[in-house]
């Protein structure tokens, strides 16, 4: 299988700059994810990816850090990466990288995903 290569788009490198702000272990976290999705073209179960639906059908999102049980969710603690694959190209891009309540303003986030 070859390695996809990787192009992030302008609004997932502000959303990583924003978040390092709030917590610098954030960012090698995200790097170290996508590194591995870039070479295995899936990540291991406990990053629950998943494709998006409705107005985001043919993305995907993976869960980075899940809200602890019993706590309430933040920026920091509550952190997704969503993404596209181009398969003609063998390109993943990233598209944004943040809490749910950033990311999906409005929506319903009673579903909660604990690692």
């Amino acid at each position: 299988m070859k390695k996809l290569k990787f192009k992030p788009r302008d609004t997932f490198n502000r959303d990583l700059k924003r978040l390092a702000s709030l917590d610098k272990s954030i960012i090698p976290e995200i790097r170290s994810a996508i590194e591995f999705l870039l070479e295995n073209h899936e990540l291991p179960e406990e990053f629950k990816d998943h494709k998006l639906e409705r107005r985001m059908a043919g993305y995907y999102e993976f869960h980075l850090r899940d809200t602890p049980s019993g706590k309430q969710p933040t920026d920091i603690n509550n952190v997704l990466v969503i993404y596209t694959i181009d398969e003609d190209e063998l390109i993943l891009i990233a598209i944004r990288a943040g809490s749910h309540s950033k990311l999906f303003p409005g929506q319903n986030s009673s579903v909660s995903y604990h690692k």
